[in-house]
């Protein structure tokens, strides 16, 4: 049934279930969040309340103590008092006056009292603060007479009290004892609404409602209605009413929270309307499925988009393997998923074969072995005998004992770099490294290419016992470059050293030939250059110009700090201003070659007849100063372009690459590496270990230990040589850094090997 339904092209297929999945998980994700969004306000509410009942209850305690002590104040008072104590045949008009007095002042300092009554059953006379006397029998407010004559704690407590139609909470001063007898009372009325304003912060109006109730289930304060307090008063509580609960009134439902004035004795109630709260959740939850819906919507076109636009192509590409391969392809029938990703599957693992194939034909192991031995005597101060011994049997660069070297390097490599990929940039050197060999071959000279995976490959020659043969070399190499030119559409300047012998220090001499190469640059002489050329050009050097400050320019093109870069160059040009017009000239012409060495950027100044030349169109040293500041900015921005994720692969392979070649070198280091990937530091090493997940230090480490055993494996060379081989500075750090590592020293790893072979 599904077979018939689904449709048979791959995009459709693919948008059909993706539909289905989106819409499974916006379903589910949608409920999930309304519940947990519901549940989640539902908690908040609670937590809210439970914050307000315990802000209501300290502020409560707070309050009535606070009530209780201005109560002790008034009964006190010594006017108060004075009255309070006075026998009949004492009395006196005037000490009733200073107590009234008392009284006023006490009435205007504190808003929540409602009135106070000074009662003297002495004398049979009650003074209120509405300045009026009267006699016990006389008195409107009975039933406080009754509560002083009977009450028994000797605490003073506050109690529910109604008299005119109105309701206070009271407060009698003293508290009679069972023991105790007193004919001075002092009686403190409190007005309810303003307890419930301030002190319980709530008003008739506001939709949570609060409610107190006494020690005999009596209403004492609260914005509750009357009816809600009756039955309030008639519910039965639950046990753990701490927790909360919910209590359904009619066509309300409240979410009860409860706290106890552990003081007073005295159970608060909150009481918050669930249906105001479940309709604005209500409100929420719709909007958050219809911005669902729409978001589903949204999602599935922008699939059936992605679908059409990025599938659709590959089922196109099916459709012509398939034409290509035919029915009966041999991998096709040994499946039986007849699908379009089997028919591309199976295309591109015949491709992949022959890429295998190919790249396996272009260089055997065994090649790759001598090229890796070449670049380490190249780059090595010292030769070593084991390598010597291998060129000497497996080339014909030594046939005489004699050599040249050849440096020829890539012009305008920054565009290069941008043009081709990691790939394409190293089968292009390879392709140079052949047209080389075989040109060099046509003229009689035994030809060994290296890769050193930059802008340049290095060539061993063999030559004759003299010099005589020098222009015949540069006119071959001047072939050589004609021919790059003309198959692979590059351009390239070259380099020859003179004849060699194996005791000389090729490390240097290569690093003067490829500064040699950079000679064009300067001068834009179009030939092969000698170390005639290196001399004069050595020569012409203003050694004046601060290397120091020209570095720290490097140095902040290469970390793309704009500020730093603008300061450092407005210190390196200060100078210039006091030269003469041809050495300044000449100053800016090296710091214009130093540039273009550190970061390969030759396309920055492509098409320049010469440096000098190019100077001329200036008029002042700040045109030529803000020239080159503009010209390190674009360097900034292709630098940043080569570090973005896209090139983040690339770079970390070209460490890899660079490690590996000069994996010898004991003075290798990560300063190197970043250099030569034209980077920080701190930005080569976080590239190297996104990629590889260890550190680069860690890893040239481990490459060392990883060659000197599988030396040690294969090869009877001495530990010495191994130890040169392998790029570590002495035999004691080799030994420590192996047995470290393996936990043997090297002869005991390499006995241990040997009798596992055996």
């Amino acid at each position: 049934m599904w077979d018939r339904i689904k449709p048979k092209k791959m995009y459709l297929s693919i948008f059909l279930y993706s539909c289905i999945a989106v819409s499974l998980l916006t379903l589910v994700f949608t409920l999930f969040l309304s519940q947990q969004f519901a549940r989640s306000a539902q908690e908040e509410m609670n937590k809210s309340n439970q914050e307000k009942m315990k802000k209501v209850v300290k502020t409560s305690e707070y309050t009535l103590q606070k009530l209780r002590q201005f109560a002790l104040r008034v009964y006190s008072d010594e006017s108060i008092a004075l009255w309070m104590n006075m026998e009949k045949n004492s009395y006196s008009p005037l000490i009733l006056n200073k107590a009234a007095t008392s009284v006023r002042e006490f009435m205007s300092s504190e808003p929540f009292i409602s009135g106070i009554y000074l009662i003297n059953f002495n004398l049979d006379q009650i003074y209120t603060s509405e300045t009026s006397i009267y006699t016990t029998s006389d008195f409107y407010d009975q039933k406080i007479l009754d509560y002083i004559k009977n009450q028994k704690t000797p605490y003073l407590q506050y109690f529910n009290h109604e008299v005119k139609g109105g309701s206070y909470l009271a407060l009698v001063v003293p508290a009679a004892g069972p023991n105790q007898k007193y004919q001075g009372f002092v009686a403190i009325l409190f007005s309810k609404p303003l307890l419930n304003e301030n002190m319980l912060q709530v008003s008739e109006e506001d939709q949570n409602k609060l409610y107190i109730e006494g020690k005999n289930k009596e209403f004492i304060l609260g914005n509750t209605d009357p009816k809600l307090a009756k039955e309030l008063l008639k519910m039965d509580k639950p046990v753990t009413e701490q927790q909360g609960w919910e209590w359904n009134s009619g066509n309300v439902t409240w979410s009860i929270q409860s706290e106890r004035l552990p003081i007073e004795g005295w159970n608060v109630y909150h009481l918050a309307p669930i249906s105001v709260w479940q309709e604005k959740v209500d409100k929420i939850r719709f909007e958050i499925i219809g911005s669902s819906i729409i978001l589903l919507v949204a999602l599935l076109l922008f699939l059936f988009w992605q679908s059409y636009r990025s599938l659709k192509p590959i089922s196109d590409l099916a459709n012509q393997m398939r034409s290509k391969l035919g029915k009966e392809h041999p991998m096709i029938q040994t499946t039986n998923d007849k699908s379009e990703m089997a028919w591309i599957h199976s295309s591109f693992h015949s491709l992949i074969e022959k890429i295998e194939q190919l790249d396996l034909s272009i260089k055997s192991s065994k090649a790759l072995v001598k090229e890796d031995f070449l670049r380490q005597w190249i780059l090595n101060p010292k030769s070593s005998k084991p390598i010597e011994e291998l060129i000497k049997n497996q080339t014909y660069i030594l046939r005489t004992g004699l050599f040249r070297i050849v440096v020829i390097r890539l012009e305008s490599y920054g565009r290069f770099e941008e043009q081709y990929d990691f790939a394409s940039r190293k089968l292009l050197r390879f392709a140079m490294g052949n047209i080389m060999a075989e040109v060099l071959m046509n003229r009689g000279y035994a030809a060994e290419t290296v890769d050193f995976g930059s802008d340049h490959i290095v060539a061993l020659i063999s030559a004759p016992t003299s010099e005589d043969d020098l222009p015949q070399v540069k006119v071959a190499l001047e072939k050589v470059r004609v021919q790059i030119k003309q198959w692979i559409k590059l351009e390239v300047s070259a380099a020859v050293s003179s004849v060699l012998d194996v005791e000389e220090n090729l490390q240097i001499i290569y690093s003067q030939l490829y500064e040699l190469t950079l000679v064009r640059f300067i001068n834009n002489e179009d030939k092969v250059f000698t170390y005639d050329d290196l001399e004069r050009y050595e020569g012409s050097k203003d050694s004046d110009l601060d290397e120091g400050l020209l570095k720290q320019v490097i140095h902040s093109v290469q970390l793309k700090n704009e500020k730093a870069l603008e300061g450092y160059l407005d210190q390196l040009t200060l100078h210039m201003q006091e030269l003469s017009y041809e050495e300044c000239k000449l100053q800016l012409t090296h710091i214009i070659y130093s540039i273009m060495k550190s970061f390969k950027n030759f396309s920055t100044f492509q098409g320049l007849k010469s440096v000098h030349a190019f100077l001329e169109q200036f008029v002042t040293l700040r045109e030529v100063k803000t020239w080159l500041y503009r010209e390190m900015l674009q360097i900034m921005d292709q630098q940043r372009k080569k570090n973005t994720s896209g090139r983040k692969e690339e770079v970390a392979a070209e460490m890899i690459e660079y490690v590996r070649n000069h994996l010898h070198n004991p003075i290798l280091s990560v300063d190197d590496v970043a250099a030569h990937v034209s980077m920080s530091v701190n930005y080569a090493r976080q590239i190297f270990k996104d990629h590889f997940y260890c550190s680069l230090s860690d890893y040239i480490a481990n490459q060392r230990i990883e060659l000197a055993a599988k030396l040690l494996r294969t090869t009877d060379w001495t530990v010495a040589d191994i130890t040169e081989r392998s790029g570590f500075q002495t035999k004691s750090t080799f030994f420590s850094a192996f047995k470290r590592a393996t936990g043997m020293t090297p002869n005991q790893y390499r006995m241990d090997k040997s009798k596992d072979k055996a």
